[in-house]
């Protein structure tokens, strides 16, 4: 099964039939206005020689027709798999069957696909246990948030300190723990600003670290109340390499100008 552009695959059908159809009409003149042969001769050579490019216009006109016909079915037919697969799961050895040699390449990068994106959820429920290895494991009181403010992790010196439970932290909203946090508020801060946040709540200071994804997006939250964590950002250390090299040429220019 070959898929082509339709609009090329209409031109050269035209071309073809035209050539075929002109090659036809230009060999009965020529036949008639030979020498030789008698009336009714001359029309019948000429007639034979018109019927075959007719009957080949005939095929060549057939075999264009099923080819596009072939080609808008493969194209619907696609179309659908691709609306089903925004609402369900697709089954290649029941899909693809009517796709001729297409189906099987597809199967093949299908399955291929599969495969990987397999590999890709066993390696996100790995970090995902990580994760709670370490929420369990680390003294650092903290919350970790989404971007709607709902706790997905708590770390064990929250829970100690606070006299809390994974469970009952677990899937509850942030304000719910600190009433002093605006959940929409805070993200429009922490997305124009790329930086940590402060926030003051029953006179505990809560920092509020925003973590980004490739693409400079705030997708979690991490809340540490009374104390302060490394944070590291990617325009904050340049920023800081810009500070320290400036105090550095700063510092050599004054002990030059002490040695003249």
């Amino acid at each position: 099964m070959i898929l082509i552009n339709r609009r090329l695959l209409i031109i050269l059908a035209i071309v073809v039939i035209s050539a075929s159809l002109g090659a036809g009409f230009f060999g009965y003149q020529n036949i008639l206005g030979s020498e030789g042969l008698t009336g009714d001769a001359l029309r019948s050579q000429a007639e034979s020689f018109l019927f075959y490019f007719v009957i080949t216009s005939i095929v060549l006109i057939a075999g264009f027709t099923a080819l596009l016909f072939r080609v808008r079915n493969v194209d619907r037919q696609l179309d659908r798999l691709i609306e089903m697969s925004r609402y369900s799961d697709i089954y290649p050895a029941k899909h693809f069957l009517g796709l001729g040699p297409l189906g099987m390449r597809l199967k093949l990068l299908y399955r291929n696909i599969n495969n990987l994106n397999i590999r890709k959820t066993m390696k996100i429920s790995a970090l995902a246990n990580l994760n709670e290895f370490m929420m369990n494991n680390i003294n650092l009181p903290m919350l970790v948030t989404d971007v709607t403010g709902t706790i997905l992790y708590s770390s064990i010196g929250f829970t100690d300190k606070y006299n809390s439970t994974k469970g009952d932290l677990k899937s509850s909203k942030i304000d719910s723990v600190f009433l002093e946090i605006t959940i929409p508020t805070l993200m429009l801060e922490l997305s124009r600003q790329h930086v940590p946040v402060e926030i003051d709540s029953n006179s505990t200071r809560i920092t509020c670290y925003p973590v980004h994804n490739v693409s400079a997006e705030v997708n979690y939250v991490v809340f540490v109340p009374d104390k302060k964590a490394a944070y590291t950002n990617s325009r904050k250390s340049e920023s800081d390499v810009v500070r320290k090299n400036s105090t550095i040429a700063g510092r050599l220019s004054r002990l030059l100008s002490r040695r003249k």
